[in-house]
């Protein structure tokens, strides 16, 4: 996207157009005063800012229409008109667009508003290719996701007079709003350059949903699991209950398959002859009996795993002394050599005779070693014991829990015989639990588990892969690359306009700056003196990320917007007026600047569009071509004096405020 017009409408429909040509350097050259900073702050209203920044004054006053007009990727053009903010409003979101492929200036009768500020940056963002995205900011970030739009690449695309000369701040409003549009900067500088996958934001999408997935598989087969182990222990209560009952014979049945089949069996089957009050009672008795020796079996696990956790933190207190010990004799080099007999493992000096007390270092050093492995050869065995105790407290508390269940059946029926009178309605109210049991024990077959975890399975699986085409290393990696070939294009153009520092120079993204790497250490730009020196800076820094964004084919406007970019070099009234400096050596220096911009801008025709608005006038044939018409000086301004005229009647023109 590139600038064709600016176009300006007052009240009465006159209109002013200031051409410009795509593809190529254009310059606005004039006197102070003549309006050529406005045309910065009119393309950014027009491009969706909401904020009314244009300069009280003349074009306030005579203004009744903003507008530009941009030719498209593809050769479609768009027309961008804005009504004036009415008198004292600060903002305006009322816009107009029409988008066609041979789009002219439109009349001032055809202005109308169909759009607001969100809606053109909506469409003009998707017509230079800004797809769907989302910035996600450092983890643990207060800050929310971000998606970069129409308006941070035009963030790029402008500098102002009081920002290119800036040594603190590197990016257009890079200080605004308490910092938050620097972040955004950051946050989405990455993206215009490609350091992302241009699908992120679906296939971020498409990782919450996948993880979304996986909680509730997770959250399922928990749930399935545990009516699974309800299931286990209610089943063998309900075998026991119908065996007390006499439903079934008193016979041990084990398997879950098994126990079910039987259990289905008391449905389907004839009941067997009835079973007297003294069985009844004799079945009770024996599963009370039953219960009393499962808790002893239990309380006997339980001593025997606090037994084994009282050793193992004993012998880890005993590890750490004899440990103590043996560094110690270490440190007295005793241990390398307790095998020999006939040297002193304190001097290594050959020994006279015996002597007890080196044999006694040797004995102890030996004698806690061998402690020492024998502990560590215990622990594995005492580890695997823990294990099966902790089996056999969990079968136990099953098989507990299935004799309570049976006895609290067992009352029941007992309460239900006394109500009911009769043995087979004791035996009926039974069926009536199994029947019961049995419909809600189908929720949890093991056919279901396998399902649910087979879906578990499958959303770890899609997380993963997600996961991997979002790996943030691989991101970072991406952007260390991109900038580096930034940092060569700032390195050898800073070398052509002679700056200070430019061994090596680089964009800090972290901090929006322009860093020079000396010997002496990294100097950012705002270590480094003189105003020619920042505006080069800038000047490089702006050029290298637009020539990366126009060979890379990367969704930012394909201009760049200079206001005042010899500010260093004009200090005078005189030379503003003249537009060529009076010194041989300033006058080299804006040669420079300007035959960067026109190298660079040939090199990549048609693909970027420089405009300079700025006072500078050189003689050079190349330069007077990009100027062509829009040399403001003799009378020639922004708004015309007619206009003024026409909104002060009786009133002399006023200048506006100096550019």
């Amino acid at each position: 996207m590139q600038l064709l017009a600016i176009i300006l409408y007052n009240a009465t429909g006159d209109r002013q157009v200031v051409e410009f040509t795509p593809g190529a350097l254009n310059v606005v050259t004039g006197s102070p005063g003549t309006g050529k900073s406005a045309l910065l702050d009119i393309v950014e209203f027009c491009l969706g800012r909401s904020t009314v920044t244009m300069p009280v004054g003349p074009i306030t006053q005579t203004v009744a229409w903003y507008a530009v007009l941009l030719r498209l990727p593809g050769g479609g053009r768009a027309f961008v008109a804005r009504p004036a903010a009415r008198p004292g409003a600060a903002s305006s979101q009322l816009a107009m667009l029409e988008i066609g492929a041979d789009l002219e200036p439109l009349p001032f009768e055809d202005l109308e508003t169909n759009a607001d500020t969100d809606s053109v940056r909506g469409q003009l963002g998707r017509a230079i290719g800004i797809e769907e995205n989302a910035t996600e900011p450092e983890p643990h970030s207060l800050r929310q996701p971000l998606e970069a739009n129409l308006g941070h690449a035009t963030l790029l695309c402008l500098q102002r007079q009081g920002e290119i000369g800036n040594r603190d701040l590197l990016f257009h409003r890079q200080g605004e709003e308490g910092g938050a549009i620097g972040r955004a900067i950051q946050d989405t500088l990455p993206y215009f350059l490609g350091a992302v996958p241009r699908d992120q934001a679906v296939q971020r999408q498409l990782l919450t949903n996948a993880r979304r997935e996986l909680r509730r598989a997770e959250e399922d087969l928990a749930r399935a699991r545990t009516a699974d182990e309800e299931v286990e222990v209610t089943l063998r209560a309900m075998v026991r209950e119908a065996v007390v009952a006499g439903l079934l014979p008193d016979e041990p049945i084990e398997g879950r398959t098994a126990m079910l089949a039987a259990l289905q069996s008391t449905l389907a089957a004839a009941p067997p002859p009835p079973t007297g009050d003294e069985v009844v009672a004799e079945r009770g008795e024996r599963l009370e009996r039953e219960r009393s020796e499962l808790r002893l079996a239990l309380r006997a696990a339980g001593e025997q795993v606090a037994l084994l956790e009282a050793m193992d933190g004993d012998e880890q207190a005993y590890q750490g002394v004899v440990g103590q010990q043996i560094s110690r004799l270490r440190s007295l080099d005793l241990l390398g050599d307790v095998t020999s007999e006939t040297s002193c493992p304190i001097c290594d000096h050959d020994i006279d005779g015996h002597d007890a007390d080196v044999d006694e270092l040797r004995q102890a050093a030996e004698r806690l070693s061998g402690q020492l492995a024998s502990v560590e050869a215990v622990r594995p065995r005492r580890g695997q014991a823990m294990k099966e105790l902790s089996d056999q407290i969990d079968t136990l508390r099953q098989k507990l829990r299935a004799a309570d269940d049976a006895l609290a059946g067992l009352s029941a029926t007992e309460a239900g015989q006394e109500a009911a009178g009769s043995r087979a309605e004791q035996q009926a109210f039974s069926r009536g639990r199994i029947q019961h049991f049995l419909g809600a024990a189908r929720t949890a077959e093991p056919d279901a588990l396998s399902r649910l975890e087979h879906r578990v399975t499958m959303n770890q699986e899609a997380v993963h892969r997600l996961q991997e085409g979002l790996d943030p290393d691989e991101e970072r990696e991406q952007l260390t690359s991109r900038l580096a070939v930034v940092g060569a294009d700032m390195t050898r153009w800073a070398e052509e306009l002679q700056l200070e520092h430019t061994g090596s120079v680089r964009l800090d993204l972290k901090r929006l700056t322009v860093v020079a790497d000396t010997e002496q250490g990294p100097a950012p730009l705002n270590r480094i003196g003189s105003a020619a020196n920042w505006i080069g800076y800038h000047l490089v820094a702006h050029l290298a990320l637009h020539r990366y964004f126009a060979r890379q084919d990367r969704p930012v406007p394909r201009f760049l917007m200079l206001d005042q970019l010899t500010q260093a070099y004009y200090p005078s009234e005189v030379e503003q007026r003249s537009g060529v400096p009076e010194g041989e050596e300033d006058r080299a220096a804006v040669l420079r600047l300007f035959q960067l911009l026109h190298t660079v801008v040939e090199e990549l025709a048609p693909g970027m569009q420089v405009i300079v608005c700025d006072h500078a006038n050189l003689p050079d044939s190349w330069f007077q071509q990009a100027v062509g018409h829009n040399n403001w000086r003799e009378g020639r301004r922004l708004i015309p004096d007619a206009w003024i005229e026409q909104a002060q009647p009786g009133q002399q023109a006023e200048d506006e405020p100096p550019s």
